[in-house]
């Protein structure tokens, strides 16, 4: 079946969360540790940037770790203070709008459906511009259901008048994103756009940048 929308999960896809986490810890380190030698400070940036695996552990852990280790202490609203400045440091990879506005000008419907708080994920989207070039957006805190669940991808779909074979899913992380979208019928197209190589024993797609997916639709 021909493929006619485009979805993408969020961060690390559309926007550059290794920038906007890091200017995040930035200034919770900077807060914490304002007089900081600028090595040791950047050590303790890099090392949450470590133990916080790309967003896919609660920030208590990041909290509880470096306190361990290190003796700073990010205090018990650590969670909320991210929840409210993460958004705010949001930027986008720089083909990402580009991409976007190519394949609709080829037809295809665009989509973005992303795990996380309703607020915050909204914001990032909007913030950057995106929401007026989407046909859809799904936030599983707006929704009774999650990535990698095929519900959500199902919801995403139905919102675009689309089958999710008609879908193709564009994500980082292989469990939400490539597992879930092929669970859920869909073509997944895992993006990895850091430095180190994934290796994977099944057939997926792979690009390393959004703007390589002008080369497959």
């Amino acid at each position: 079946m021909d493929i006619k929308a485009i979805l993408f999960d969020f961060d690390d896809t559309l926007g550059d969360r290794e920038t906007y986490t890091h200017r995040t810890y930035c200034g919770k380190v900077d807060e914490v540790l304002p007089d900081a030698d600028p090595w040791y400070r950047e050590m303790v940036i890099q090392q949450c940037l470590i133990y916080e695996q790309h967003g896919d552990v609660k920030k208590t852990y990041v909290r509880d770790m470096i306190l361990e280790r290190f003796g700073v202490d990010f205090g018990d609203d650590f969670p909320q203070y991210w929840r409210e400045h993460q958004p705010l440091n949001t930027v986008l990879y720089e083909d990402a709008k580009d991409t976007i506005m190519e394949l609709k000008r080829r037809g295809y419907k665009i989509g973005i459906l992303t795990n996380g708080e309703a607020d915050s994920q909204r914001y990032k989207v909007e913030s950057t511009g995106l929401l007026e070039l989407v046909d859809a957006l799904t936030i599983s805190g707006e929704t009774t259901t999650r990535k990698p669940e095929p519900e959500i991808f199902y919801l995403t779909a139905e919102k675009l008048g689309l089958k999710p074979e008609e879908c193709a899913f564009v994500g980082d992380m292989f469990t939400n994103d490539i597992y879930g979208a092929h669970r859920a019928g869909m073509m997944p197209i895992w993006i990895w756009p850091h430095s180190e190589r994934r290796y994977s024993d099944v057939n997926v797609t792979r690009i390393h940048h959004l703007r390589e997916l002008l080369d497959l639709f």
